[in-house]
Protein backbone atom coordinates (compact mmCIF):
# COMPACT_ATOMS: atom_id res chain seq x y z
CA UNK A 1 0.00 0.00 0.00
CA UNK A 2 1.23 3.69 -0.63
CA UNK A 3 1.88 5.66 2.48
CA UNK A 4 1.07 8.77 0.19
CA UNK A 5 -2.24 10.29 -0.88
CA UNK A 6 -2.01 13.33 -3.09
CA UNK A 7 -5.54 14.47 -2.93
CA UNK A 8 -4.92 15.12 0.58
CA UNK A 9 -3.97 18.15 1.45
CA UNK A 10 -2.28 19.72 4.16
CA UNK A 11 -2.62 22.80 5.61
CA UNK A 12 0.11 23.94 3.93
CA UNK A 13 -0.80 23.00 0.99
CA UNK A 14 2.26 19.96 0.12
CA UNK A 15 0.39 16.71 -0.03
CA UNK A 16 -0.10 14.84 3.22
CA UNK A 17 2.52 11.99 4.15
CA UNK A 18 1.05 8.76 5.23
CA UNK A 19 2.62 6.24 7.36
CA UNK A 20 1.66 2.58 9.23
CA UNK A 21 1.69 2.82 12.68
CA UNK A 22 5.33 0.42 12.42
CA UNK A 23 6.52 3.19 9.91
CA UNK A 24 5.76 6.13 11.85
CA UNK A 25 7.59 5.21 15.13
CA UNK A 26 10.70 4.11 13.34
CA UNK A 27 10.48 7.78 12.22
CA UNK A 28 10.71 9.20 15.27
CA UNK A 29 13.04 5.93 16.80
CA UNK A 30 10.62 5.19 19.09
CA UNK A 31 8.09 1.98 19.91
CA UNK A 32 4.71 1.96 18.60
CA UNK A 33 3.06 1.50 21.78
CA UNK A 34 4.24 5.12 22.58
CA UNK A 35 2.57 6.30 19.51
CA UNK A 36 -0.36 4.48 20.72
CA UNK A 37 -0.21 6.33 24.48
CA UNK A 38 -0.24 9.55 22.39
CA UNK A 39 -3.11 8.69 20.53
CA UNK A 40 -4.90 7.79 23.78
CA UNK A 41 -3.75 11.03 25.35
CA UNK A 42 -5.14 12.91 22.15
CA UNK A 43 -2.12 14.72 21.74
CA UNK A 44 -1.87 12.65 17.69
CA UNK A 45 -4.46 11.59 15.80
CA UNK A 46 -5.00 8.12 14.74
CA UNK A 47 -6.13 7.56 10.94
CA UNK A 48 -8.07 4.10 10.41
CA UNK A 49 -7.88 2.35 6.78
CA UNK A 50 -9.75 -0.51 7.16
CA UNK A 51 -8.17 -2.24 9.98
CA UNK A 52 -4.48 -0.45 9.77
CA UNK A 53 -3.96 2.22 11.56
CA UNK A 54 -2.34 5.50 9.65
CA UNK A 55 -0.51 8.23 11.35
CA UNK A 56 -0.08 11.58 9.10
CA UNK A 57 3.83 12.27 9.80
CA UNK A 58 3.43 16.47 8.80
CA UNK A 59 1.16 16.18 12.14
CA UNK A 60 3.66 13.61 13.78
CA UNK A 61 6.29 16.41 13.22
CA UNK A 62 4.34 19.04 15.16
CA UNK A 63 4.17 17.12 18.23
CA UNK A 64 7.77 15.88 18.46
CA UNK A 65 9.04 19.62 18.02
CA UNK A 66 6.28 20.89 20.41
CA UNK A 67 6.88 18.10 23.19
CA UNK A 68 10.64 19.20 22.27
CA UNK A 69 10.21 22.03 24.32
CA UNK A 70 11.78 24.94 22.35
CA UNK A 71 15.29 22.83 22.24
CA UNK A 72 17.19 23.71 18.94
CA UNK A 73 18.65 20.62 17.01
CA UNK A 74 22.53 20.74 16.70
CA UNK A 75 22.20 21.80 13.16
CA UNK A 76 20.37 24.60 14.39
Amino acid sequence: MNTRNSSARTSKGGARRWASLKEAAEYISVHPKTLTRRFSDGSLIRYRVGRRVMVDLDELDELVVASAGGLKTMAG
